[in-house]
C-alpha cells in the first residue's frame, strides 16, 4: 500500500504555486482594500460632522454650525487635512508569502487617532483637538450667538458674556465611527482569520 507523504506534496505544491498565488492574492487584496478606502471617504464627505464643518449643512438649533462655534478662521478649510490623511492611509505590505504554506502575511496601516488630533488642532487652543472635542463634547454653547460681525474669527457668530442658551455641544461620534467601520469593511471584506 503506498503512503503520500501529505507534509511534502504541500510543500511541493506551494513552491510550484507561490508566485502565482502570491501575485493573486496581492491584486484581490489590493482591490478589497481600495474599495474599502473608497467606502471609507465617502463615508468621511458625507458625515454629518465634516459637512457642518464645510458649511454643507446645520446641527444648531437656532442657526450656525461648527464651523462658526468652534471659531475657525473665514476661509479656514478644517476638513482638508484630516482628509488628506485619510487619501494617503490604507497601505498595504506584504511581509512575507511561504513557500511551505500557502500563505501570505501582509500588514494594512491605518490612521490613528494621535495622528487624527495632531492634525486637527483647536484655532483657539493649542494641544486640543477638535476632532476629539467633538467626539467629548465643546462647551460655550450657551455663549454662542448667531451674528455676522467684523470681530468674528469666521465673521459669523461671537462668544458672548452671558448665557443664551441653557445647554452645551454634546459629543458627537466622527472619527471614532468611520475608523470602526473602516475596520469592520476590511474585516468582512478580506474574510481575516
Amino acid at each position: 500500500m503506498a503512503q503520500i507523504n501529505m507534509k511534502g506534496l504541500r510543500r511541493e505544491i506551494a513552491g510550484q504555486y507561490s508566485v502565482k498565488f502570491r501575485r493573486a492574492i496581492e491584486r484581490t487584496i489590493r482591490r478589497d482594500v481600495s474599495k474599502t478606502k473608497a467606502k471609507m471617504l465617502a463615508e468621511f464627505d458625507s458625515h454629518s460632522v465634516t459637512r457642518d464643518l464645510q458649511g454643507s449643512s446645520s446641527n444648531f438649533a437656532g442657526g450656525g454650525d461648527l464651523f462658526s462655534f468652534i471659531g475657525f478662521n473665514a476661509g479656514d478649510k478644517p476638513t482638508s487635512a484630516l482628509r488628506a490623511l485619510l487619501l494617503r492611509s490604507l497601505k498595504v505590505k506584504f511581509i512575507k508569502t511561504s513557500r511551505i504554506e500557502t500563505e501570505v502575511i501582509f500588514d494594512v496601516s491605518l490612521p490613528t487617532m494621535s495622528e487624527i488630533e495632531s492634525l486637527t488642532p483647536m484655532p483657539w487652543a493649542p494641544g486640543r483637538s477638535w476632532a476629539r472635542e467633538i467626539e467629548t463634547g465643546i462647551s460655550g454653547l450657551g455663549q454662542y450667538l448667531v451674528k455676522d460681525s467684523a470681530s468674528s474669527r469666521s465673521g459669523k457668530a461671537i462668544q458672548v458674556k452671558g448665557t443664551i442658551r441653557s445647554s452645551d455641544m454634546s459629543g458627537k461620534p466622527y472619527m471614532t465611527e468611520i475608523l470602526g467601520n473602516l475596520i469592520k469593511n476590511l474585516t468582512s471584506n478580506l474574510d481575516i482569520t
